[in-house]
């Protein structure tokens, strides 16, 4: 399957094989697992191309990383017209695509994701990124790479939690606006499907299209993200990002019904598809702690904050809307229940 993204000016390919490509200048940034894992199979692709083997860890998220990246650049004469891919699940994808929108202020870009999640999500939209001072994703660009390339035989290692990341991601976007992605998961017998993949991508692509700078429509996906971002801050990042956006989406919905903006049974069916595909409910006491104690400072140092936090909460299935919120007491007493 392929299609074309003409607005967004990024080409999806679906592909059952490993691609070769034209006879370009490439350079590679690979998730060193991944290199070990299809070794065999991207021996002929990777031949003759410079490679960098990457440490994909949050903890190597960052500038310095970057740095090292920059000077395998130098070291392989990359320039405007080099093709720098990046084959990797999300920190792969947003390190190399970092790296590839500020080295000589933009080179070629395409990306192989490797996850469930990057397939559906980091990958797509533009947004690359890097963590600094501790903060998530804190420093990054809007950088879209000319072409995204499906293979579905990467989801064959993956492993429970990575599955469960992208199982989240898509009930989200599900629950944004209805394209009948819904109706296949609630129906679905949680196997992934190309079609499930293309339908929870051109949600994606329906709300970047015309807002890459994350300014209006876009702000939709954050759905679960304020809440998140406040798990994820206060576990130091032991509660992965998929499991945190599985709860933060949860405590949107709760807090959109204690809002009255949604009836009883509309959360009963947030929470019953959440159920379906077994995904966590709540957080450690450790954590409602911390987030009792230091929670206001840890949203603020949310980069979508400013003197408001914006919250995604719904008006119902397949409607949500974004909102400006000052009282941070009522964010945080719904987190420690």
């Amino acid at each position: 399957m392929k299609f074309v993204l003409n607005k967004f000016d990024t080409e999806i390919n679906f592909i059952d094989k490993f691609v070769d490509f034209p006879p370009v200048h490439k350079i590679v940034i690979i998730d060193k697992y991944i290199h070990k894992l299809y070794k065999s199979k991207l021996d002929l692709f990777l031949k003759d191309t410079p490679t960098y083997l990457f440490e994909a860890t949050e903890a190597n998220k960052i500038l310095a990383e970057v740095e090292n990246i920059y000077s395998f650049f130098i070291k392989n004469k990359v320039n405007r017209e080099s093709v720098v891919i990046g084959i990797g699940g999300g920190i792969t994808t947003d390190v190399t695509a970092f790296a590839a929108s500020t080295f000589k202020r933009g080179c070629r870009l395409q990306l192989i994701p490797t996850t469930f999640l990057g397939m559906i999500d980091a990958a797509i939209g533009g947004k690359t990124a890097v963590n600094f001072n501790g903060i998530k994703n804190n420093i990054g660009t809007f950088y879209p790479a000319e072409k995204v390339i499906i293979n579905t035989e990467f989801l064959k290692s993956l492993s429970d939690i990575e599955l469960k990341n992208g199982w989240v991601e898509c009930l989200k976007v599900s629950l944004i606006v209805d394209n009948g992605l819904y109706e296949i998961l609630k129906n679905n017998n949680i196997i992934v499907t190309s079609e499930i993949i293309e339908k929870a991508i051109q949600i994606k692509v329906m709300h970047c299209e015309n807002d890459l700078h994350d300014s209006g429509e876009r702000q939709k996906l954050n759905l679960g993200h304020t809440f998140a971002h406040l798990i994820e801050s206060a576990s130091d990042y032991s509660v992965k990002h998929g499991e945190a956006v599985a709860i933060g989406v949860r405590k949107a919905a709760d807090y959109s019904h204690k809002e009255k903006m949604i009836t009883s049974d509309e959360l009963k069916a947030i929470n019953e598809i959440y159920d379906k595909y077994k995904l966590p409910k709540t957080i450690s006491h450790e954590i409602k702690n911390k987030i009792n104690v230091k929670g206001k400072k840890l949203i603020q140092q949310d980069k979508k904050a400013g003197k408001k936090v914006k919250l995604v909460l719904f008006r119902g299935l397949f409607d949500v809307v974004v909102k400006e919120i000052d009282d941070y007491k009522k964010i945080i007493d719904l987190m420690i229940q």
